[in-house]
C-alpha cells in the first residue's frame, strides 16, 4: 500500500443510518471495509462494555467455525475461502481486544489489512458518540488523515424507532409476545426517566460540543433524513476524497417493525426532547422538515 488511505468514524445514535452506511462503502470500489461494521476498539479501551463486546467476538467465532464444519458441497462449498479468512480475521479481533489500549497499532494493522490502493477505511461504531472528548482527539490522531461522520434523526422518530427495534429483536428472542405492546412500555420507562441509556445515545448537545474540539475540516455533521439524496450521498463522498456513485437510495437497513406512536406519547416525547431540537438547530441552522413539524408542536 501507498499513501495511507483516509479513517473514517462513523458515530451517531441508534437508528441514524449507520447500517446504509456501512453497506454504501462496503460496496465502493474505492473504500476498504474492516471485518465488521462496529470494531468496538475505543469504547473497549474506554473500559464501555468490554466483557459485551469480547463475548459477542467469541460468539461469532464459535458460529463461524459451525458453519465451516458443516459446508463440504454444493453451494456452499464456493464461500469455504472467504468464511476461512473471515474466521482468521476474527481470531486476530479478539486478540486486539484483549490487548487493548496496549497496542492500538494492532487496531489500525487490522482496519488497513488488504486496504492496498483503496483511499477509504472505516471504523462504523455509533457508540463512538459516548466516548470523552479526551478520546475522540486521540482517535483523530491515530493515522495521518482521520474522519468524523456524525448523524442524527429527528429525535422523537429516533426514539421511537428505537424502542420498536428494540421490542422487535426480544419478540424474535422469545419466538412470542407483542411487539407493540413492548415497545410502548419501553418508551414509558423512557418517559419516566428510566431507560437513560436510550436518552444518552440521542444527546446531540453533548456529542456536538465533543466534536467542536476537532478540527472542523474532519467533522461533518449530518441528517438522516438527508442522507438517502443525492446531493447528501455527493457531499459525502467529497468530504471522505472518493469519486461520487451511483447508489440504492430506497432500500431499507435493518427496518424496525411499523408501529404507530399514540399522540399523547408522541406529545410526551416531543416535550422531553425539546431541548435537543433548540441545541440543534442552534448549531446547524436549517432542520429537516421532519425536525421542525415535531418542534412547532412543543
Amino acid at each position: 500500500m501507498g499513501e495511507r488511505a483516509t479513517l473514517l468514524y462513523g458515530i451517531g445514535a441508534p437508528r441514524t443510518g449507520t447500517s446504509w452506511l456501512y453497506g454504501f462503502l462496503d460496496a465502493h470500489p474505492q473504500c476498504a471495509m474492516p471485518v465488521a461494521k462496529e470494531m468496538h476498539y475505543w469504547d473497549t479501551v474506554e473500559g464501555m462494555n468490554p466483557d459485551w463486546q469480547k463475548d459477542a467476538v467469541v460468539a461469532q467465532i464459535g458460529r463461524l467455525r459451525d458453519r465451516i464444519a458443516r459446508v463440504d458441497s454444493g453451494e456452499e462449498e464456493g464461500r469455504l475461502p472467504r468464511l476461512r479468512r473471515r474466521l482468521r480475521q476474527m481470531e486476530r479481533w479478539l486478540a486486539v481486544l484483549v490487548i487493548g489500549a496496549r497496542d492500538p497499532r494492532a487496531y489500525v494493522d487490522i482496519l488497513y489489512e488488504g486496504a492496498e490502493d483503496a483511499k477509504l477505511v472505516a471504523d462504523i461504531t455509533p457508540a463512538y458518540c459516548l466516548l470523552p472528548q479526551k478520546r475522540l482527539r486521540e482517535m483523530a490522531e491515530v493515522v495521518p488523515e482521520t474522519r468524523f461522520l456524525f448523524l442524527m434523526r429527528d429525535p422523537v422518530d429516533r426514539y421511537w424507532s428505537q424502542c420498536r427495534f428494540m421490542a422487535g429483536r426480544r419478540a424474535a428472542r422469545a419466538g412470542q409476545g407483542n411487539t407493540e405492546e413492548v415497545a410502548r412500555q419501553l418508551l414509558d420507562k423512557a418517559l419516566r426517566g428510566e431507560n437513560a441509556d436510550i436518552a444518552q445515545r440521542g444527546d446531540y448537545t453533548a456529542v456536538l460540543a465533543k466534536l467542536a474540539a476537532l478540527p472542523k475540516e474532519r467533522v461533518m455533521c449530518g441528517f438522516y433524513e438527508d442522507l438517502f439524496k443525492p446531493g447528501s450521498v455527493r457531499a459525502l463522498c467529497d468530504f471522505l476524497g472518493i469519486d461520487r456513485v451511483k447508489v440504492n437510495l430506497n432500500e431499507k437497513v435493518n427496518a424496525g417493525p411499523e408501529v404507530e406512536l399514540d399522540e399523547p406519547r408522541r406529545a410526551a416525547l416531543q416535550r422531553m426532547l425539546a431541548p435537543q431540537y433548540a441545541a440543534v438547530a442552534e448549531e446547524m441552522g436549517a432542520l429537516p422538515e421532519a425536525w421542525q413539524r415535531n418542534m412547532e408542536r412543543v
